[in-house]
């Protein structure tokens, strides 16, 4: 069976290895979380927009 290199260390959290092998996984989560907060921002600008645009409608 193949060993993933640096798995048979006793450290805890894993060893270089075990870190290389689900840094991809942990790259892939940062990028969903920027893009979500990303999202969010503009979509709270838009809002914003919107309401100004709203409240100054009805004060003209």
């Amino acid at each position: 069976m193949y060993k993933m290199p640096g798995a048979g260390v006793g450290v805890a959290g894993g060893g270089v290895g075990t870190l290389a092998a689900t840094g991809a996984d942990i790259g892939w989560w940062l990028a969903v979380g920027v893009l979500l907060v990303l999202l969010g921002t503009v979509a709270l600008i838009a809002v914003h927009r919107r309401n100004r645009r709203l409240s100054q409608a009805r004060e003209h």
